[in-house]
């Protein structure tokens, strides 16, 4: 009996480390595919940010009221200050970004506090009708939409179209096309949703805009925290002179490149796991939390192409 319950104790123990490790596993893989796919969201938005149809100037583009906007009445179709960010939230007050642009759609109580936001504003990259042909894949809606409008004879223009719009034979017009309006805001909430233990899962979010109002949603669970340094170009030869975690507005103008540091944190505990680790995103860096949850850093650069400012 008692060489049984030997026995009986080693294959327990065995299995539970077997399943201890296979939890781990599971955590850790779960934890950089989600890292990899908010990079890859973050990188692309920078890639375009800026971008309007290919417009080399915004200048004369009139803004138009959304309705419900982030900030200011018109910030949304605003082509100024395509790129902006808020550093380090402190929390307990409307985010305001370092072009003083107050983002009064976001629920202040919930961004988590000494990280980074991100808005980026921009058209999609392909036309939603052009040549007088609908986009493949474009969802034919009533909903509401708001699109930057070209046409060879006259000045680019905001409109506001329903997607079934475009169906009409009337607007099949070569010379015209319809690219439809982005506007984002990132950042990172304290929850996306609680476990069975009332512990917060906290999620990469953005604010979006959605016909005449922004609406919220969450991206990727697990981004604990989000970090941005800017490479300032100050010789106008298009490559960065120095990176700053918190560049003026004005500095902000003459941003060339970016550097995104994300710090990631397992969705569930690891039973038996304490995190002594510190952390380095750019040039902030965090403590050791001394929980059971595991956690990694992925930072990547992203060239601002749409920013760039041709040699005079």
């Amino acid at each position: 009996m008692l060489l049984a319950a030997i026995l009986s104790a080693g294959f327990i123990s065995t299995y539970l480390g077997v399943k201890r490790n296979a939890f781990y596993d599971e955590q850790m893989a779960r934890m950089q595919e989600n890292g990899r796919y908010a990079m890859r969201l973050l990188s692309r938005e920078l890639t375009m940010v800026g971008f309007y149809a290919g417009v080399p100037s915004m200048e004369g583009v009139v803004p138009l009221s959304v309705g419900t906007d982030c900030s200011h009445q018109d910030w949304a179709l605003d082509p100024h200050n395509a790129l902006d960010y808020v550093n380090d939230y402190p929390g307990n007050s409307v985010p305001v970004s370092q072009n003083a642009t107050a983002f009064t759609c976001l629920d202040s109580t919930a961004i988590q506090i000494n990280t980074d936001l991100l808005a980026v504003k921009r058209t999609a990259g392909e036309a939603s009708f052009g040549s007088g042909l609908v986009a493949d894949g474009l969802i034919k809606s009533t909903a509401d939409v708001w699109y930057f409008r070209l046409a060879s004879s006259r000045s680019p223009i905001w409109e506001k179209l329903r997607s079934i719009d475009f169906l009409n034979r009337a607007r099949a017009v070569p010379s015209v096309s319809y690219w439809k309006a982005v506007a984002r805001v990132f950042y990172v909430r304290r929850y996306s949703e609680s476990d069975a233990q009332g512990h917060s899962t906290p999620a990469l979010c953005m604010e979006t805009l959605a016909g005449d109002k922004m609406t919220s949603r969450c991206l990727v669970e697990g981004v604990e925290d989000l970090q941005f340094e800017f490479g300032i170009d100050t010789d106008a030869d298009g490559v960065p002179n120095q990176y700053k975690s918190a560049p003026t507005g004005a500095e902000m103008e003459y941003a060339v490149m970016a550097k995104i540091h994300i710090l990631l944190r397992s969705l569930s505990m690891i039973p038996g796991y304490e995190d002594k680790k510190s952390y380095t995103l750019g040039q902030k860096t965090l403590p050791a939390r001394h929980d059971p949850y595991l956690r990694r850093v992925m930072s990547s650069s992203i060239r601002l192409r749409n920013r760039i400012k041709p040699l005079s």
